[in-house]
């Protein structure tokens, strides 16, 4: 169908490009990343002769309004756009561009590629390279494209670009684009670790992520932690979270929580001749975590899921240790608090995440078997038994205590008794 678009354009005096990232990703015969757009760029055609053209094949929409952008009906994925300038040359429209490896352009029929300022030959070398000295000026989020970029394609940075970055004044940045630059850097890059340490080098993390920047140089104990200070075994998390990723319900959340789950490491952190304990840490990193993520977004969901991940990540491996003492009622506890199998996902990432091999199939295993042997679903809540309505049957009025006796039920069945005990308890309760 673009095909067909395009000779129309061309039949019209026109000519159409592919441009941006699409270019990019045939030239590494990659597929575009999540939610990325297709964009195309139609030249000597005003904005109304292609809107003309486009609505032979469904309803069009402008969309935008710093750069306006018309899209069809039923393809949501394809932005065309006209140079704001109907006089501009591509060379002028390629510098425009964040980085040569996106300022190429290629012929929608033809298949020609137009590359100005080098986006081949840096592809080849694996660099990223801002396409004119005031890329970061024009747009300082850029500075986080380029980490996630790096990060994403396994690329390098060139020092000029990075140069750039570090003098970026990026204070004015609206949060939610940086939560989903971040985003990205998370879920589409296979060593998430790249992209991160290039915003500790460039100075983004004590500018704009004081939490994160918190990390460097908090100690660690030796023993536990031979890969070093609380950064480096956080670098090692999210590395290992985005290898088990494609096994999470909620990849998002997984990949945040393995970022946060010991933000609160710097406040708790207590060194005391050769030992060194972070008491209370999970807790206190819950708190952070969600207050990181609020300052960058208003994904509820999202905030709580990873919030929740953070506050209970240290209870696999410690249930596990104490397991000879652990009673049913605290495995089924932890279910009802957390979603057990992505908490199992993240407990593998923080466990792996030092230097050395480290095997959890044995935790993992003891928790499915133990969970199995419970009747228990991994992934999902205790249905209480005793609800509002069997209180009703049994002659209870609502009021303050109403949901007191249904905790105690529910207490109760957390500690294996059937319905039937339940009841018989309350009613005993209620007579009395």
């Amino acid at each position: 169908m673009l095909k067909s678009i395009a000779h129309d354009i061309a039949a019209q005096g026109g000519r159409a490009f592919y441009v941006g990232g699409y270019v990019r990703d045939h030239l590494l015969k990659a597929s575009p990343g999540i939610g990325e757009d297709i964009d195309i760029e139609v030249y000597y055609l005003s904005r109304e002769e292609l809107h003309s053209i486009l609505s032979a094949y469904g309803t069009v929409r402008l969309v935008g309004k710093s750069f306006p952008v018309l899209k069809i009906s039923g393809h949501p994925q394809w932005d065309f756009t006209v140079p704001v300038d109907p006089g501009v040359s591509f060379a002028q429209a390629c510098s425009r561009r964040d980085f040569t490896i996106n300022s190429m352009m290629m012929d929608v029929l033809s298949g020609e590629i137009i590359d100005l300022y080098g986006g081949r030959e840096d592809i080849d070398s694996s660099v990223i390279r801002h396409t004119s000295d005031d890329v970061f000026g024009q747009d300082p989020l850029r500075a986080y494209r380029a980490v996630h970029f790096a990060a994403r394609l396994g690329f390098s940075i060139h020092s000029e670009t990075l140069a750039l970055i570090a003098s970026t004044d990026l204070s004015s940045v609206n949060r939610e684009r940086i939560y989903n630059e971040l985003n990205k850097l998370l879920f589409l890059a296979p060593q998430p670790s790249v992209g991160l340490r290039y915003m500790q080098t460039t100075g983004i993390l004590p500018k704009m992520h004081p939490g994160l920047y918190q990390l460097i140089g908090c100690p660690q104990s030796p023993r536990n932690h031979p890969e070093g200070d609380v950064w480096e075994h956080t670098l090692l998390v999210v590395d290992q979270a985005a290898r088990l990723k494609a096994e999470s319900s909620y990849p998002e959340a997984l990949m945040w929580a393995a970022l946060l789950h010991d933000i609160g490491k710097p406040s708790t952190t207590r060194v005391t001749g050769d030992k060194v304990t972070a008491y209370g840490h999970d807790v206190g990193g819950a708190r952070l975590a969600r207050i990181f993520l609020q300052e960058l977004t208003h994904h509820k969901r999202l905030i709580d899921a990873a919030a929740v991940l953070v506050r209970e990540h240290m209870h696999p491996v410690l249930l596990y240790k104490d397991r000879a003492n652990v009673t049913d009622k605290a495995l089924r506890k932890l279910v009802n608090r957390v979603n057990l199998r992505e908490l199992l996902l993240l407990a593998e990432a923080d466990f792996r995440g030092r230097t050395g091999e480290r095997d959890f199939n044995e935790i993992k295993n003891w928790f499915y078997e133990k969970v199995s042997s419970l009747g228990l679903d991994l992934g999902q809540k205790i249905e209480p038994l005793v609800q509002g309505r069997d209180l009703i049957q049994m002659g209870w009025e609502p009021g303050p205590a109403y949901s007191q006796t249904l905790n105690y039920a529910f207490e109760l069945q957390l500690e294996g008794k059937s319905k039937s005990f339940i009841l018989e308890q309350l009613q005993q309760k209620f007579q009395s």
